[in-house]
């Protein structure tokens, strides 16, 4: 009796342990407003360099939402979903660069779907800047109410700005990105835990229920009671058994979280084997990527972090993954041993036995494999570009 109430008392914990998860993953998000920040930004572009008006959205799914303003005389423009590829702001998306129009409802540059949203708003003059470092999360905007240029310098400020709220989505990107990586480790360990409890309670009920099975065959109502419960019991063991499979899921390969999923667990691994503190730290918002460049750049933080464990006394490690216009990158670095005094920095496509196989695969697909070496301790990068997406024509502006 007294194994069975431990038992259950750990599989109340790893239940309470799924729901605390869940609140500590939003609690951790909520923490990284990014609304926020764009807000605070909107505010400077009106008071800082001379527009009327500020908007500010990020893309949701297929549309760019403008969740932000600041300056406006009525609600025309908010809220206002724009597919990708429409009006200045889904060209803006589209192309990945800033446009600029002199007068918003007679240019040529851009589509006339949100006209009367926006002469609603009185606004003639307008410029928008892509947020994200990768692909365009988002649009920044300034704009007036008079058909006046809009200067270098105020576009200039604007790209400021625009940094910085690029750098606030990185950050809140990347926090994600842990935040839904630890949930599928919190899920394995879970899954673990109902395995080991709940089943072995279920390997001993039906351990004593047989033995009952064979006292009681003198006993044709209790033996068919008994056949019930065995029934029973082995559904239960049915569904206990499909539950821990889905819990144990892995991603799959055009998962975009696969990729941080097995780099998260890399270095977990990595510092419970050797006892040296490791970090992992994704910027950006994960893309997809087709299972030749996951398996390369998970190849490659292991191939490390093993160089790490067997020849560096190192004290501490850190494991970046990032996003940018065409490739992604991940570095491994240490603070291990050191060249010798004054010596030059040191810089090598590796000398592992492991590095230079992985390197020939790195550059079969356009990529870089380097190890650098100098007083601050040693660091692999590996650069792999991104996969081409499929050309779609531009929308041609219409009057």
């Amino acid at each position: 009796m007294g194994g069975n109430s431990e038992r259950e008392q750990e599989i109340m914990e790893a239940l309470d342990a799924l729901l605390r998860l869940d609140t500590e993953r939003e609690r951790r998000l909520s923490l990284l407003d990014t609304h926020a920040v764009l807000r605070a930004l909107s505010d400077r572009i009106r008071h800082e360099y001379g527009f009327e008006v500020s908007l500010a959205g990020l893309v949701e799914d297929r549309d760019l939402v403008l969740r932000i303003w600041s300056g406006t005389r009525n609600g025309s423009l908010h809220d206002l979903p724009i597919p990708l590829g429409l009006g200045l702001g889904g060209r803006v998306v589209s192309l990945g660069k800033p446009v600029v129009v002199g007068d918003y409802c007679r240019s040529d540059r851009i589509t006339h779907d949100f006209d009367t949203q926006v002469s609603n708003e009185g606004v003639a003059s307008m410029v928008g800047l892509p947020i994200g470092s990768g692909s365009t999360r988002g649009v920044l905007y300034g704009a007036t109410r008079n058909r006046a240029e809009i200067g270098d310098n105020a576009v200039d400020g604007l790209r400021r700005l625009a940094r910085l709220a690029t750098l606030a989505v990185d950050v809140a990107d990347g926090a994600a990105t842990l935040a839904d990586t630890s949930v599928v480790a919190e899920r394995q360990r879970i899954a673990e835990s109902l395995h080991d409890s709940v089943g072995a309670m279920l390997f001993g009920i039906g351990s004593s229920l047989r033995q009952l099975q064979t006292e009681a065959r003198e006993t044709p109502a209790v033996a068919e009671q008994l056949a019930r419960i065995e029934h029973q019991l082995s559904t239960a063991g049915s569904t206990l058994r499909e539950s821990v499979s889905r819990l144990r899921e892995a991603p799959s390969d055009g998962d975009p979280s696969r990729l941080t999923a097995e780099l998260a667990e890399s270095v977990r691994s990595f510092e419970r084997r050797t006892g040296v503190a490791a970090s992992f730290v994704p910027v950006g918002l994960t893309p997809h990527l087709d299972p030749e460049r996951t398996s390369l750049l998970v190849r490659t933080v292991g191939e490390a972090l093993l160089n790490v464990e067997k020849h560096a006394p190192a004290r501490s490690v850190v494991v970046t993954l990032a996003f940018y216009d065409d490739r992604v990158s991940v570095a491994v670095m240490n603070d291990g041993a050191c060249p010798p005094s004054g010596a030059p920095a040191c810089v090598t496509a590796g000398t592992g036995a492991g590095l230079p196989g992985l390197r020939a695969r790195v550059e079969r697909v356009g990529g870089s494999l380097r190890l650098v070496r100098d007083e601050d301790g040693t660091t692999l990068r590996c650069d792999i570009p991104l996969p081409r997406p499929p050309q779609v024509p531009e929308p041609s502006p219409r009057p």
